[in-house]
């Protein structure tokens, strides 16, 4: 059975051959798509499993349902992009989550620069950010969901994970994206871009600058194009 209609059903929520769809969820499925008891629809814990599972009973606060069959589906690229990029103003944050989770990239980090407009980033907009992930997964009818993380510092941004390649969005780059890496992270800088010091060390720490075009982008146009240019030379669009 395959539904057009996915829905993301956190992994706590899953046990044994039951599965627990909060209220939120439940109401859309029962008053929106009319699902009635012992009808099936599918579920995503968002780590690559997708759940066929039958309706049951509804209490107050959930609804119970039998899981029917369990399905690993393998990422479909095998390049892991990670975005990271410094957080603007007003909603265009939710912009680089959206389109760049439709496009398939793993992992968000946002930090803060030296000019960074914005210095905090609180769990209330994080949790708004992992809604807004949450449904361009769903939409994009992907099976993972992207993480979303807020570092204080370049150096903390740097140090939470270890990449292969490091790609950083500059007008001054090569226009080829370097190849051959598994594990990527490309670095979209603030509205007035990195300062000389950030663009020098992160060249030191093995940075690659790359161009994305011939004309000045806004920081949410950057982030989207250099996704794409660099999921395009990988052969994964």
């Amino acid at each position: 059975m395959k539904d057009h209609n996915i829905f993301y059903i956190p992994p706590d929520f899953y046990k044994g051959d039951e599965v627990a769809i909060p209220r939120s969820q439940y109401q859309h499925i029962t008053r929106v798509l009319r699902k009635k008891r012992g009808e099936r629809i599918s579920l995503t814990d968002g780590c690559g499993y997708r759940y066929d599972v039958e309706l049951g009973d509804v209490t107050r606060s959930e609804m119970h349902a039998r899981i029917v069959s369990r399905e690993f589906v393998a990422r479909r690229t095998s390049l892991q992009l990670t975005l990271g990029f410094v957080p603007v103003k007003g909603s265009r944050n939710d912009t680089v989550i959206e389109k760049g989770t439709e496009l398939g990239v793993v992992r968000f980090i946002m930090f803060i620069s030296e000019r960074s407009v914005l210095r905090k980033f609180g769990a209330q907009k994080l949790d708004r950010l992992h809604s807004i992930a949450q449904s361009a997964m769903i939409q994009s009818q992907q099976y993972y969901m992207p993480e979303i993380v807020f570092a204080p510092s370049i150096k903390h941004m740097l140090e939470a994970r270890k990449y292969e390649r490091i790609v950083l969005a500059d007008q001054h780059g090569a226009m080829d994206v370097p190849l051959g890496a598994n594990r990527l992270l490309l670095l979209i800088g603030p509205e007035g871009g990195f300062s000389d010091e950030e663009r020098d060390d992160f060249v030191g720490r093995g940075a690659s600058l790359l161009r994305l075009g011939y004309t000045r982008l806004r920081s949410e146009t950057a982030a989207i194009v250099g996704v794409t240019k660099i999921l395009a030379a990988y052969g994964e669009l």
